[in-house]
């Protein structure tokens, strides 16, 4: 979970003619956002669950801080509690292959609470939400499909020049595109591929991600090194006994940089990473070096582009060392205050129970996988009373000797009125198609939901 690296946050494209055209007036329009969000943790202030950008130690326009007025107030935190509660209609609740899928109306209930207390010294940041769905009908999950996520992330300045970050993270889910919908983040804190393609009839996985990083600024350049633990575990129901994808990964990364001019840096960082999983011989060792341009804010952008390479070597003979290029971009637009635009592109590679062919003594009972994404998100106010807020998706996955591949892809928008200051009725709808090269792997999701949505 390569947590405290700007490699996670985001784009620089065009910068030099971005400069150029927006100028001093972008940072006037970033401070002025009074509505554009990058997530939808905790309501109208909303959260990015992305690791924190390069500290450059020139303020952030493009946070929007907590106000009081918009909070609960308990002591010294600020709350900022939402919730969404309605009727929800899948086409296609298990996901299963073209003529297996069971449909159903049901209930959704979708609690969401970010709290947030800063002194100064320490900015400290709870945040959670969840999305309960319980169909009517005897589906295959049992009758109710539930994502959650919660965790903290803590900053700590000792020094204006030094920056010490942290979080732990619990997530639950079946893939991406099951979760995007529900806290519009194109952030993973999942870097090994696992979990994170759509597959026909998904089991659900729990996540525990721990990371820490401290960062160095001198005069015109950075250092910064980190550590992360991801914590994988599927239920029995996922793949069999003899290959499991369940597992830690731990992962060190260093990172050094140059600023060139006061909003554009260069960079190089290297990182290496141990997996060691219920199944021996999917478990390895890899590494990962990348290169790349990166931007706290230019004109009306912040963000990374990035390219390198990356290689796992697996512990079964099967399997042996797979290795690819990398490149990636992840970062946000503000071309209005009232809209934001957030695109995550990148490469990871993971592990399969998918064999390429029947285990044996010297073949791996699994296979390697590369799985490239690209997510965009886009929130829009369009006026005090209507908002909305849109997501597309494509996940490629690549099962390495096993001769499948699957394309999987998602649409989808929620449109709210707010009919009262923090009451509002909710449409939402999205769209999945997953194509494989495997017979009766494929399949496609269609999900309405309507509802009231609460906002403190």
């Amino acid at each position: 979970m390569r947590f405290v690296h700007p490699r996670y946050t985001t784009l620089a494209v065009a910068a030099a003619s971005v400069l150029a055209a927006s100028g001093a007036s972008a940072q006037g329009r970033a401070q002025n956002m009074q509505v554009a969000q990058v997530n939808g943790i905790g309501g109208s202030i909303g959260l990015s669950l992305e690791p924190p950008p390069v500290d450059s130690g020139r303020p952030n326009v493009f946070e929007r801080p907590g106000r009081a007025d918009d909070a609960m107030v308990v002591g010294s935190w600020l709350l900022y509690p939402s919730a969404f509660g309605g009727f929800i209609y899948d086409t296609n609740v298990n996901q299963g292959s073209s003529g297996k899928g069971v449909s159903s109306a049901g209930m959704d209930v979708a609690p969401s609470l970010l709290a947030q207390q800063d002194d100064g010294l320490f900015k400290t940041t709870l945040y959670g939400n969840a999305d309960g769905r319980f169909y009517f009908r005897n589906v295959p999950s049992g009758g109710q499909v539930i994502s959650a996520r919660a965790g903290a992330t803590e900053t700590y300045k000792p020094l204006p020049d030094v920056i010490i970050n942290g979080q732990a993270d619990y997530t639950r889910q079946q893939d991406l595109f099951s979760t995007l919908g529900t806290d519009q983040t194109v952030a993973t804190l999942n870097p090994t591929g696992v979990g994170l393609a759509p597959t026909a009839n998904p089991a659900s996985y729990d996540q525990l991600s721990m990371a820490a990083s401290i960062q160095k600024n001198f005069a015109r350049s950075f250092v910064s090194v980190g550590g992360s633990a991801v914590d994988i575990s599927y239920g029995t129901s996922s793949g069999t006994a003899a290959a499991s994808p369940s597992g830690v990964t731990y992962t060190g990364i260093g990172r050094g940089g140059f600023w060139i001019v006061p909003a554009l840096y260069v960079y190089v960082e290297g990182g290496a990473d141990s997996r060691d999983y219920q199944t021996q011989s999917l478990s390895s060792t890899g590494y990962r070096v990348i290169t790349g341009l990166g931007t706290d804010r230019v004109g009306l952008m912040r963000g990374e582009i990035y390219v390198g390479y990356q290689a796992e070597t697996y512990n079964g003979p099967g399997i042996g060392t797979v290795g690819s290029p990398v490149f990636g971009v992840r970062g946000h637009y503000y071309p209005l205050p009232e809209l934001t635009l957030n695109l995550s592109i990148d490469e990871a590679i993971g592990v399969s129970a998918q064999a390429p062919q029947a285990p044996t003594l010297t073949a791996a009972a699994g296979s390697s996988t590369r799985v490239d994404t690209a997510l965009l998100t886009a929130d829009y106010s369009l006026s005090r009373q209507w908002s909305a807020t849109g997501r597309g998706g494509y996940i490629r996955t690549e099962y390495v000797g096993a001769g499948r591949r699957d394309d999987a892809w998602t649409i989808g928008g929620t449109l709210t009125y707010n009919f009262f200051r923090n009451v509002g009725l909710t449409f939402d709808y999205q769209h999945i198609d997953l194509s494989s090269s495997v017979v009766a792997q494929g399949f496609m999701r269609d999900v309405v939901t309507i509802g009231a949505t609460y906002r403190y």
